[in-house]
């Protein structure tokens, strides 16, 4: 069952003399030895049917599935199927080549975004710091004009301040003067008139 064993080989010259017993020993221990390697391989075997087991099944389903007459041309079903196979996995072959191409030139439009993002950003902030500067110095000039109309309102209020002293000083000196022609005092009309 697992292979020829050859009891009928003549023994070397040195085992002649040995016991026929240790003879059958070794022999039962090499044959236990070869038992368990040809089991060990027959479980790895049917371990691998197995495994394989399912693609037969997924061809059986997908040879069931197909609508008659799909593969009549071919002279074997199974063949068709693999065929049929071979021609998808060109085309998935095909198609993930693209999907690769594809993805190199999103990863190269990604990268360019990315760097357009960098530029426009620092051209924000090259603005922003810009529209700071020039708010730093509208608010400068916009100090500069409250003080300005400050001094302007300040010199506004003396001068009528002062237009109205001197409106007062004048209507006084005239007063006086008015005053003093009429007791007497000052006999010419001429500096009433002049004042």
């Amino acid at each position: 069952m697992f292979g020829i064993l050859s009891r009928s080989l003549p023994l070397p010259p040195s085992s002649r003399n040995v016991d026929p017993q240790k003879i059958r020993e070794d022999e039962l221990v090499t044959l236990k030895d070869k038992y368990h390697e040809l089991e060990h391989r027959q479980q790895k075997l049917v371990r691998r049917i197995e495994r394989n087991k399912k693609f037969e099944k997924y061809i059986q389903q997908v040879v069931d599935i197909l609508p008659e007459g799909y593969l009549e041309l071919s002279e074997n079903m199974l063949k068709g199927v693999i065929r049929r196979y071979k021609t998808l996995e060109q085309a998935n072959n095909s198609l993930l080549q693209d999907l690769v191409q594809k993805d190199d030139s999103i990863d190269k439009a990604q990268q360019t975004l990315a760097e357009l993002t960098k530029t426009k950003t620092d051209e924000v902030l090259s603005y922003n710091s810009t529209i700071a500067s020039l708010h730093s110095q509208l608010e400068k000039c916009y100090q500069k004009t409250v003080k300005s109309e400050e001094a302007a309102q300040r010199r506004k209020v003396h001068y009528r301040d002062q237009c109205q002293l001197y409106g007062q000083l004048e209507l006084a000196i005239k007063n006086i003067v008015e005053m003093r022609c009429r007791t007497g005092k000052i006999k010419d009309d001429s500096l009433l008139q002049r004042l």
